[in-house]
């Protein structure tokens, strides 16, 4: 008879290969060459450039850059210089989205890890299905975006975090690096640091584990972080410690008349441009920044309400990767009624996934589980954070499997308390018989 355990990963596994196949085919279907000067076609740009040996620089002025993290860059300039030395088509967009899916298949086999280690085998394959047929990591998976790259690298963290019960040091190390690789594509997710300190001091009781555990996993970041930011400091000649695009960033979200979203406006023209050099990047960011913060503090009151509607925008629906594969209207391939189709069929999915999701985050608060915390506050620190700056659906991406994991807890927890009553209500007539 076959064991509970091997039924599950057998299950895992049948998930993890519907999700590879329903990726492959939408990239098959959706991956295009980006179109204007959008994220998808700026990440293409940086990737042909690194390819051919010439570092992360801009394609317009060849001068050295930072504006968006280098994780993503790095990892598209990796796929086309293979497909310029391999027999692989000559095809970022397809390579790519079909890597993406191979990422996004492990990413449902690695959020079955952590959904089994806190809340159970059902909770599982709970996970594993309902990320398999998420409608929007579908359509991410086509499209030029950094996504399901940190999803994969983020989940692998987490995974090798709660495989066993006891932490030793070669895992702590292990996703460590997963994380700091995660960094390197989002580095807002540096939020969940405090995160693992929250959960390892509700954990142990000797203060001097949760400071040692700390120090070795800040220390492997650092690894992975410090020789980026000298990069910056040695070609740019300023200090970047990862990124330049946080004053674009908060500026959309801080100006006057500012709606909540994105929003391109005058309010955030200094007047160069970042392509120009590394240093009117440089300038241009903390030039921004100040500017934003000077927003801020002239009106703080307005920060409550633009918090809200940035929520409100970030949370509306979920079809998003649809919008990026057509490079945000600039390539309408896909018909309107399919793509109205598409989309209803994708918000459906995530207001069930969402409703669930927030009921299964009070279900793994549970002061016998401390570890369980590990999701709750992951996934509040990371849509939190982008609340700071402006209100896209897209934001919450990375929020996704965590919800998934704690929606398929609360449906674990339902199912067995339904199971429960009717044994008992078993029990209940065979005394009475």
């Amino acid at each position: 008879m076959t064991s509970l355990a091997a039924r599950h990963r057998r299950w895992v596994l049948a998930a993890a290969v519907l999700g590879l196949g329903l990726r492959v085919g939408w990239v098959l279907y959706a991956s295009r060459p980006p179109l204007g000067l959008v994220d998808p076609s700026r990440y293409a740009g940086y990737a042909d450039l690194i390819a051919e040996g010439d570092g992360y620089v801009q394609f317009t002025s060849g001068e050295p850059t930072a504006y968006y993290p280098p994780g993503y860059p790095f990892f598209l300039g990796f796929i086309e210089w293979l497909t310029r030395h391999t027999p692989l088509p000559d095809d970022l967009p397809l390579v790519a989205g079909l890597a993406q899916a191979l990422l996004g298949a492990a990413t449902v086999g690695l959020a079955a890890v952590v959904a089994r280690r806190l809340a159970g085998t059902a909770a599982a394959v709970a996970t594993a299905f309902v990320l398999a047929l998420y409608p929007n990591l579908i359509f991410h998976t086509g499209a030029l975006l950094s996504e399901t790259l940190f999803n994969a690298l983020f989940l692998g963290a987490l995974a090798v975090l709660v495989w066993r019960r006891e932490l030793s040091v070669p895992r702590l190390v292990g996703s460590a690096a997963l994380f700091a690789a995660a960094v390197m594509v989002r580095p807002i997710s540096l939020a969940v640091i405090p995160v693992l300190a929250v959960v390892w001091s509700v954990e142990r009781q000797d203060w001097r584990v949760v400071v040692r555990r700390l120090a070795i996993y800040m220390a492997v970041v650092a690894l992975f972080v410090v020789p980026w930011t000298v990069r910056n400091l040695v070609r740019m000649d300023g200090f970047v410690l990862l990124s330049t695009n946080t004053g674009d960033n908060l500026c959309i979200g801080h100006h006057p008349g500012a709606t909540g979203g994105f929003d391109l406006t005058s309010a955030c023209d200094t007047g160069e441009s970042t392509a120009d050099s590394a240093a009117a990047e440089i300038r241009h960011d903390r030039e921004l920044t100040d500017r934003a913060l000077e927003y801020i503090a002239d009106d703080p009151a307005a920060e409550v309400g633009l918090v809200w509607r940035r929520a409100k925008i970030m949370f509306r629906d979920d079809h998003d990767g649809l919008w990026a594969v057509q490079s945000y209207d600039l390539d309408d391939f896909i018909s309107e009624r399919t793509e109205d189709l598409l989309a209803r069929l994708a918000d459906g999915y995530y207001y069930a996934v969402l409703a669930l999701g927030l009921a299964g985050m009070v279900v793994l608060v549970d002061r016998r589980r401390p570890d369980r915390l590990l999701v709750v506050l992951a996934a509040a620190a990371t849509v939190a954070v982008p609340l700071a700056f402006f209100g896209d659906p897209r934001f919450k991406v990375p929020a996704v499997p965590l919800l998934a994991i704690a929606a398929s807890a609360a449906g674990a927890s339902l199912h067995a308390l339904i199971r429960e009553r009717r044994l008992s209500a078993v029990a209940a007539t065979a005394d009475s018989a």
